[in-house]
Order: C-alpha cells, then sequence, then structure tokens
C-alpha cells in the first residue's frame, strides 16, 4: 500500500466516474482501476461496487475512504512540518469561515502570523454544514462557526466570542436613535433584506422570530453581508449579527436587539488529532487567546 493508492480512491470518491478520475490524477483509467485494485488485494476487502460503470463504494470502502483522507492529510501535514528550516515553521492552515464571521477571522490570523511569520492562511467562506463535511474529509484544518453544534467526541473547540443581533437600517431612518429595538418591531422597521435561508445565521433569526410568532419577509437575499450594504443604505432594513458593522461600509446604522436578547458562541472547531503539526498547535493556542474586535457605538454615520 502506498499513499498514491489512496490518493486515487480519494479522486475516484470525490469524481464518481473513472475516467474523469484518471484525468484528475494524470493516469491512465487502467492504472487508476488496477492500483485501486490492488489496495483490495492488499487490505482483503472489496472497495468499489463492481459494474460497467462507477456505483459507488461498498461499506467497507466507505471505512477505508475516510482512513484514506486522513492518512492523506497527515502526509500533507508532515510534509509543512519539515519544510522549514531549524524552528522555522513554515505551512499552510486552511481554515473554513461562515459569512457572519468572516470580519472576525483576520485578528486571529494576524496573532498567528506574529507567532509563525513564515506560516500561510487560506480562508474559505463556507457554511456551517459546509464547515463540519469539510472537517470531516480533512479539507480544512479548521472551522469557525457556531460552537453548539460540535461534535465533542470528534472537535475540540475554542469559544472566540459571543455572537449578538443588531437591527441595520440606513443613516437617518426613525430607529437610529433608539437605544435598542424589539425584535417584533424591528421586522417592521421598512423593506427587508437578509442572509440566504440556507446560512446558519439565518435559520437561528428566523427561529427566534417563529417564537415570537412573526415572520421574516424580505425582498432581497444574499450569501454574504457585505452584498447587502448597497440595499440598507437605499432604504432597506436587516436583521444581522453586530460584527457587521465591520463589513457593511458607510451611511448605515444600528440599534441592539432585544426582547429577547438573542447570543450564539461563535468559535473555533478543530478535528481531534493525536499528532497535531506545529501550525496548528498556535492556531489553536491562538484561537484560546482571542480578543474580541471592538466595535463603534454608532458605526458607519455620516
Amino acid at each position: 500500500m502506498d499513499i498514491r493508492q489512496l490518493q486515487y480512491l480519494v479522486t475516484l470518491a470525490e469524481e464518481r466516474h473513472f475516467t474523469r478520475a484518471a484525468a484528475v490524477c494524470n493516469v491512465t483509467q487502467p492504472t487508476l482501476s488496477g492500483r485501486i485494485r490492488q489496495l483490495e488485494i492488499e487490505l482483503g476487502v472489496p472497495i468499489i461496487e463492481r459494474g460497467k460503470k462507477f456505483h459507488g463504494l461498498t461499506p467497507e470502502g466507505e471505512r477505508i475512504l475516510i482512513w484514506a483522507k486522513k492518512i492523506i492529510s497527515d502526509c500533507s501535514s508532515l510534509r509543512n512540518e519539515v519544510a522549514g528550516k531549524s524552528a522555522e515553521v513554515f505551512g499552510k492552515v486552511t481554515i473554513g469561515v461562515i459569512p457572519s464571521a468572516d470580519v472576525a477571522v483576520a485578528p486571529l490570523i494576524l496573532d498567528l502570523k506574529k507567532k509563525l511569520p513564515n506560516a500561510h492562511a487560506s480562508i474559505q467562506l463556507m457554511t456551517h454544514d459546509e464547515i463540519h463535511k469539510a472537517l470531516e474529509d480533512y479539507q480544512i484544518d479548521a472551522g469557525i462557526t457556531y460552537t453548539q453544534f460540535s461534535d465533542a467526541k470528534k472537535h475540540k473547540s475554542f469559544t472566540l466570542y459571543e455572537e449578538d443581533y443588531r437591527l441595520f437600517m440606513p443613516a437617518g431612518h426613525r430607529l437610529e436613535a433608539a437605544e435598542s429595538v424589539e425584535w417584533e418591531t424591528a421586522v417592521n422597521a421598512g423593506p427587508m433584506v437578509a442572509l440566504a435561508p440556507n446560512l446558519q445565521n439565518r435559520v437561528m433569526v428566523d427561529s427566534t422570530l417563529r417564537f415570537l410568532g412573526v415572520e421574516l419577509e424580505p425582498e432581497v437575499e444574499a450569501e454574504t453581508i457585505p452584498s447587502l450594504g448597497g440595499f440598507i443604505r437605499r432604504g432597506f432594513c436587516a436583521l444581522l449579527p453586530e460584527f457587521s458593522v465591520l463589513s457593511l461600509g458607510p451611511s448605515i446604522a444600528s440599534v441592539p436587539l432585544m426582547k429577547p436578547v438573542v447570543s450564539h458562541s461563535i468559535g473555533m472547531v478543530m478535528a481531534k488529532r493525536e499528532l497535531e503539526p506545529a501550525i496548528i498547535t498556535q492556531l489553536a493556542d491562538c484561537a484560546a487567546h482571542y480578543k474580541k474586535p471592538v466595535i463603534p457605538v454608532r458605526p458607519n454615520l455620516t
């Protein structure tokens, strides 16, 4: 057994087509099929459901696929670990981040860069569910999302901050000077825009409103918070996390939402590993000492 066989298996599972998988791996289709068949012989179990076309993996194959992804991830971490010289640490860390927390990730990465100047970070916007799937598939090293849904048996998590909510409105709105606004009042503050229904943050907003017997009926929905800014400046309102003030731009006001006070823990989630690359260990330490960015009292007013 070698790492190339495992890479062929993972690619085939992703592409679900022998010819496409072979092209991705830059080998011929017989070579890819033969190496996977050799892996079946070495392990003594069928991995692929046999047929003229790819019909999926056997139950044994699904278990082997999980191990293959883990082994490939560990090999990549090993290469990164030894890529540097002496005490220097080189390498790349990939972090999946939910849209409502994207502006909060910069302090974390900047702290990591202070510890490891040669480290490289890749930030990918993902939904909450995509983050957990990517962690299971070893496609990302960590995720920043809602920690209340993490599995303590599989993951370790670090709370970064509590996510509170605000009503966002154009500067000069009649509610701009309010100390706070009740959720039921906020829904009727004007025409609404919102994050897309598949995002966990939107699910939580909808859940809060349904508890109050109110439905949110936005006229515009978007995958990211900055894309809502142009609509808010032109007269729309939105119920969004407080950190949105850092990415929505000028001429937008916000007021805290009350009755009820809604708060959710945002944190960094990582897969538990027996051996952890130095860059991941340092990232976890940065998360443990994370300080929530300061939000202006009256942000972005003109």
